[in-house]
């Protein structure tokens, strides 16, 4: 219930914002996979594990830089993604253990995945900052990012892969 208020509340303030006084013939069309990334940046910047779950299913790719290949799941080969259980096992170890986080999406463009014989999917860059303060260490992040999102069998849309394009 959160999620759908969170998410109604930005759409009615983006409106609010964009429409200002008088009457206007153009309408405002907010795609979801945009709030998908609306909710994606809140569950960083609100620590909400709940939010950061929804936006992910459970095929979820996250495709790594080559500097950060490593055997992340201990079997011996070097891991260049990791699924979604890592992902949201280093989200909620931030989640518990930073001092604060700071996480924003700017920019970028969006166009219909190659990938997919089906056309639904959609390929979208951004330009990621998140920094992640510990006690002890500060994690600084600025690369660009592509997310391919598509809607789930209930047409709610998901992150199906997250790339890290490398610094920006």
């Amino acid at each position: 219930m959160r999620r759908l208020t969170d998410a109604l509340l930005i759409v009615i303030s983006f409106l609010l914002l964009t429409t200002g006084c008088g009457s206007s013939s153009q309408e405002i069309t907010i795609e979801p996979w945009e709030l998908l990334l609306v909710n994606l940046e809140n569950a960083w910047n609100n620590r909400d594990m709940a939010l950061l779950e929804s936006c992910f299913r459970n095929d979820f790719e996250h495709h790594l830089s080559s500097e950060d290949w490593f055997d992340y799941n201990g079997d011996g080969t070097i891991d260049t993604y990791w699924g979604l259980d890592i992902e949201l096992d280093f989200a909620e170890s931030a989640f518990n253990n930073a001092d604060s986080i700071f996480f924003s999406l700017s920019g970028g463009t969006s166009y219909t995945w190659p990938d997919d014989s089906t056309g639904v999917s959609i390929a979208i860059t951004r330009d990621m900052t998140r920094n992640i303060y510990y006690p002890n260490d500060t994690l600084l992040e600025s690369e660009q990012v592509m997310f391919v999102c598509r809607p789930d069998s209930e047409n709610d849309w998901y992150i199906q892969h997250w790339f890290d394009q490398g610094e920006w």
